[in-house]
């Protein structure tokens, strides 16, 4: 796949003043654990269901509707990178070629996938908390169990190590890149693409809406359980702190809606809509329901709120997405 040209912070927008809403859809480590009885009987809470290995620790959903939201999403990301699965030198650009490869939080394992039919030669393997990923897959490929947060025994140098939409998941990001350092080969890459709060440009996002209120409250409750999802705009030092060379640190866009002139940050912005609209639910229940205490009836009376401005082409909010990669230093 070809490699996108990345554009770091990226001019404000032009606003399509004729932009239509709308939803493209019905918005209706232990690394050799085993799949045991316990693990997939999952946490059942508030009509979805969540992972039962380390139960608790991750606070979205891993049922059927959002295993849909996140294939949508990856699909997203390819659009956002012009269909490149990631952005980092590893294995092009002159690089060695890649043998062993990481996907730490894989989720469905559709990226994990579509990197081992790229690259056939390589060794993907995918963790996750959930069993949730395909039984047929590439030869390339394999699926784990378990927790990056605890001691690594894979048995191998990496040569690239990859992480998507892991904000949130991790109390502390300076130890799993000091145990990603120690787990690469020497020149080896680790690159992570990461979402940050829903702002925007030109004011339209205010503090008295009820996206606002709803970010800033999710925010809140992501910082008492020690996982906030605003930490990847400190990848960047934190990846150079802990020595790795050639850090780069790129932002992207997505508009929450159709709002934008341009033809690729309208479709971003649909689909994006999709992404949102859809998961509202499962972005929220964790956090507000078993962390904050809110009663679920009054979570649904914020989330109609959020999801009637989600879809207001007034409002030109847009969520930011980091993508940061670094290099062990060759020896």
């Amino acid at each position: 796949m070809a490699q996108t040209t990345p554009l770091e912070n990226p001019a404000p927008l032009e606003v399509d003043d004729n932009a239509d809403a709308g939803s493209l859809l019905d918005d209706g480590m232990s690394s050799t654990a085993s799949i045991t009885s316990s693990i997939i009987q999952y946490r059942r809470e508030n009509g979805r269901t969540y992972h039962a290995y380390k139960d608790g620790k991750y606070v979205m959903p891993n049922d059927e509707q959002e295993q849909d939201r996140l294939d949508l999403q990856h699909n997203l990301f390819l659009l956002t990178f012009n269909n490149s699965l990631y952005l980092s030198p590893a294995g092009r650009d002159g690089q060695p070629p890649l043998r062993h490869v990481l996907d730490v939080g894989t989720g469905t394992g559709i990226w994990a996938t579509d990197f081992a039919d790229e690259f056939p030669e390589a060794q993907v393997t995918g963790v996750d908390l959930s069993p949730i990923q395909p039984g047929f897959t590439p030869p390339n490929v394999t699926f784990e169990i378990a927790d990056v947060e605890d001691a690594w025994t894979f048995g191998v140098k990496f040569d690239f190590i990859y992480s998507r939409m892991m904000t949130a998941s991790l109390a502390d990001w300076p130890a799993f890149f000091k145990t990603s350092f120690e787990n690469l080969a020497p020149g080896g890459w680790i690159e992570l693409a990461d979402i940050a709060p829903i702002t925007s440009d030109d004011g339209t996002l205010t503090e008295d809406s009820a996206t606002f209120q709803w970010v800033s409250t999710l925010l809140g409750g992501t910082k008492l359980i020690n996982r906030p999802f605003d930490g990847a705009v400190k990848y960047k030092a934190q990846l150079g702190a802990q020595g790795f060379e050639n850090v780069c640190h790129v932002l992207y866009k997505w508009p929450q809606n159709t709002w934008p002139k341009d033809a690729k940050y309208k479709e971003l912005g649909a689909m994006t809509l999709e992404n949102i609209t859809s998961g509202l639910h499962g972005l929220s229940a964790g956090v507000y329901l078993r962390i904050l205490g809110w009663s679920p009836e009054d979570l649904d009376v914020l989330l109609e709120k959020v999801k009637m401005e989600l879809k207001d082409t007034k409002i030109h909010s847009y969520w930011p997405i980091y993508v940061t990669y670094g290099q062990k230093p060759k020896e």
